[in-house]
């Protein structure tokens, strides 16, 4: 599914009464989705990246804009009409139900329009179809009894279901078979044949017929009716996510028996069962540490890619994003800085919040200034290469990865003094300081530190080097 989000706009009101000033939360957003992208929504708290999600979803009323889906316009259409998943910060989970119930209530009691349907001939068909898999039954069932005999019916059926992607209850009444007598498969099938024969006789007999399909038909016709989605739909259902999610094993357990990032895939796999157009993610691993947050964002990527649904993930965390996102979408004070590629943005921020936002460690800022077309630091010049711009003071932007080591007489480059060697992380990090630095200056050097003393010269990689204007922080190309 598509996304279109054209001059999307939220101003939360004041109270003049008060003096307090409307609130513009969101101004002027625009965003194009491709079908199947997953697109992160990035920036720092409160710059509106939720209520913008909110408003995709149909929670929030635009102020103004428009939101499309596709070529339909969703703008002012109630949520459970537009085909979304929500998987929120806190999970939502039901205590007190089990995996399987909590990943189901989605579609408990939920009525669908159709025609009537005959579904005990459904259920006797497809054991014929499957025939040649049930095999596999038969040897879960053997397995079962002679390895573990105290491993209950409930989970030797279930597995029967997981491995003939079947519902349980076309598993429990196999099993019935199968477990109770001297099997033989075509005894069973020539049984199926006959139980659907009487079936259809049955329907006869009223007047009814039943047709290739299953559907039962007055005078011809397809009888039309509206009713609940049948349990055997929702199981059937309620497996195929699981096998997504890789829950398939923990459907019986409560939410407090399993961890943190398992109850994140049951509420993903909640949001996946009605098959939506669009999954929308609030914040998804804020509530996991770090380990798990690491593990369970690959997942969303996984089922994401799995599912091919058009997916919006919200984080504040520019790891998380730059990870799993296909696009990125920058954010601050409710407005787009940049759209684009995880890595593209990161190599080309167009102002100097991109460029800060972006990065671990982050980037280095220095004050300096572009005299006779040449950029400095100080009174050093920072590269050889004329700049198009003069006369200006400008923020320099340096990446951590950037510097190498040069002589004290190379005629270009930047003299830095180390306070302090860094290596908690998996980079060695020295950490330095200039009296034109803005920040904390930390650079990734060469492990094994060669040449280094208490003050080195380096010269910068100008891929990893950008010049903003410091007044309006635009990036000035160089």
């Amino acid at each position: 599914m598509e996304i279109h989000i054209k001059d999307l706009k939220k101003v939360f009101e004041g109270d003049k009464k008060k003096n307090i000033p409307d609130t513009i939360a969101i101004d002027n957003f625009n965003l194009d989705i491709k079908d199947g992208e997953l697109v992160g929504l990035l920036g720092p708290s409160g710059c509106g990246k939720s209520t913008v999600l909110y408003m995709i979803s149909g929670l929030k009323e635009p102020s103004g804009g428009s939101v499309f889906f596709g070529e339909e316009d969703v703008t002012h259409l109630a949520p459970e009409k537009r085909g979304i998943g929500f998987v929120f910060q806190n999970y939502a989970l039901y205590p007190h139900l089990n995996i399987y119930k909590n990943i189901s209530f989605p579609l408990v009691d939920v009525y669908v329009d159709d025609y009537l349907k005959s579904y005990k001939i459904s259920k006797f068909c497809k054991l014929i179809e499957i025939r040649n898999e049930i095999f596999k039954a038969i040897n879960i069932v053997k397995n079962r009894n002679v390895n573990d005999k105290k491993v209950s019916k409930l989970l030797i059926i279930d597995e029967i279901s997981f491995a003939l992607n079947i519902p349980f209850s076309y598993s429990k009444y196999l099993f019935k078979f199968i477990n109770k007598y001297d099997f033989n498969l075509d005894s069973f099938i020539k049984f199926l044949g006959e139980e659907i024969d009487k079936e259809k006789k049955r329907y006869h007999k009223i007047k009814l017929e039943v047709d290739n399909e299953n559907f039962i038909l007055k005078n011809g016709n397809r009888i039309k009716v509206r009713r609940k989605i049948n349990k055997d739909e929702i199981d059937l259902r309620v497996r195929e996510v699981a096998r997504i999610v890789k829950l398939e094993d923990l459907l019986y357990r409560k939410p407090n028996e399993i961890s943190g990032g398992e109850q994140q895939r049951v509420a993903i796999a909640r949001a996946l069962i009605k098959s939506p157009k669009v999954l929308l993610l609030d914040e998804p691993l804020s509530n996991l540490d770090a380990h798990l947050r690491l593990e369970t964002r690959e997942e969303i990527r996984r089922i994401q890619k799995e599912t091919g649904i058009t997916t919006i993930f919200v984080t504040h965390d520019q790891d998380e994003a730059m990870a799993i996102s296909d696009k990125i979408v920058v954010m601050s004070k409710g407005k787009v800085q940049e759209i684009g590629k995880p890595q593209e943005i990161y190599k080309n921020p167009t102002n100097l919040f991109v460029a800060k936002f972006l990065g671990v460690p982050p980037i280095n800022l220095y004050k300096g200034y572009i005299k006779e077309h040449h950029l400095y630091i100080g009174n050093e010049l920072l590269i050889e290469k004329e700049i198009k711009a003069n006369d200006l003071e400008v923020i320099v932007g340096i990446r951590p990865e950037a510097y190498k080591l040069v002589g004290e007489d190379s005629n270009v480059g930047l003299t830095l003094k180390i306070e302090k060697i860094d290596n908690s992380t998996r980079n060695l990090i020295v950490v330095s300081s200039s009296e034109f630095a803005l920040n904390e200056i930390k650079q990734i050097l060469d492990s094994n530190l060669e040449g280094i003393k208490g003050v080195n010269k380096f010269i910068v990689n100008q891929e990893r080097m950008f010049v903003f204007d410091i007044k309006t922080e635009k990036r000035i190309e160089i």
